[in-house]
């Protein structure tokens, strides 16, 4: 894999990120920290679902992906207003 294969894989992780409703994202980072889907919203649940992003397991790896692009791109925001 090249860079800019990597680096298209990123910025299309973080788009996806991006796109979730704040209640999507707050899934995947609860799954990420070991919680389950109890309680969750069925909606926002079936459309990760379908987006490949979750199973009734956890994260996928795909899921996975998306979590940690959008981690790294929130550090490295902090980072620079730190620096500045």
């Amino acid at each position: 894999m090249s860079f800019n294969d990597s680096h298209e894989a990123w910025v299309s992780a973080l788009t996806l990120w991006n796109n979730m409703t704040r209640r999507e994202q707050r899934i995947i980072i609860k799954l990420f920290g070991g919680g389950s889907l109890h309680g969750d919203s069925m909606n926002e649940t079936i459309n990760l679902m379908r987006l490949g992003l979750i199973t009734e397991n956890g994260l996928t790896p795909v899921g996975l992906e998306v979590f940690i692009a959008a981690f790294k791109a929130q550090r490295e925001i902090r980072q620079a207003e730190v620096a500045a």
